[in-house]
């Protein structure tokens, strides 16, 4: 057993050890097609999950089950509080994550996905907490159950374009749009922070309709 835990660290170590740009890369390899491969299995099973929260808890364990069977040295941490999010961390005793992913459902009757010192690209923003601080990158989901990825990629963008022309205690530009990228995830978006630190967000949408 205790030879089975060293090995594992060394493992580990060795994982890790690599330049961190490749390891969010194999992070962001992963969570595109994990999240095809939910968004399938989401809809063969018919699940009436509409409540962000519980979906947010049903990917959770799809990463970890996922994760697991690939043999892939990460823990995917859900973290439940004022919003849902996944903190990535290698697996070695007391490690910070390395990637934080936020989960939000798209929704007509709230700006959620964009303002929200709880959640959100703005939660990224203003670090509230620590929340990210120290992080380069992170990541978004969100979940689709009404209309389509153009319509929600022109409705975001606006609701940005709304903020950049208002007079806000945090600085909003047309950085924090969303652009089009279709190599590892949906869209890409670059932010400045209250630390003035940049942050990269990738975001991955899935249709759950």
């Amino acid at each position: 057993m205790l030879r089975e835990q060293l090995n594992t660290n060394e493992q580990a170590n060795l994982e890790f050890s690599i330049p961190e740009n490749s390891t969010v890369q194999r992070i962001l390899i992963f969570l595109k097609s994990s999240l095809i491969e939910f968004e399938n299995e989401f809809k063969t099973a018919q699940l009436q999950i509409y409540r962000e929260d519980d979906i947010s808890g049903q990917l959770a364990l799809y990463f970890q089950s996922k994760a697991y069977n690939e043999k892939l040295l990460f823990d995917f941490n859900p973290k439940v509080g004022v919003d849902f999010g996944i903190h990535i961390s290698p697996l070695q005793l007391g490690a910070k994550p390395i990637f934080i992913v936020e989960a939000k459902r798209l929704s007509k009757s709230n700006k959620d996905y964009v303002k929200n010192p709880n959640g959100g690209i703005e939660r990224f923003k203003r670090e509230k907490d620590g929340f990210g601080k120290h992080l380069s990158q992170s990541g978004m989901i969100g979940y689709i159950q009404q209309e389509s990825k153009v319509y929600w990629e022109t409705k975001i963008n606006r609701w940005i374009e709304e903020l950049i022309e208002k007079d806000t205690d945090i600085v909003w530009d047309n950085e924090d749009k969303l652009i089009q990228n279709y190599t590892v995830s949906d869209f890409i978006s670059n932010h400045q922070r209250v630390s003035e630190k940049p942050i990269k967000l990738y975001h991955f949408w899935i249709n759950l309709n």
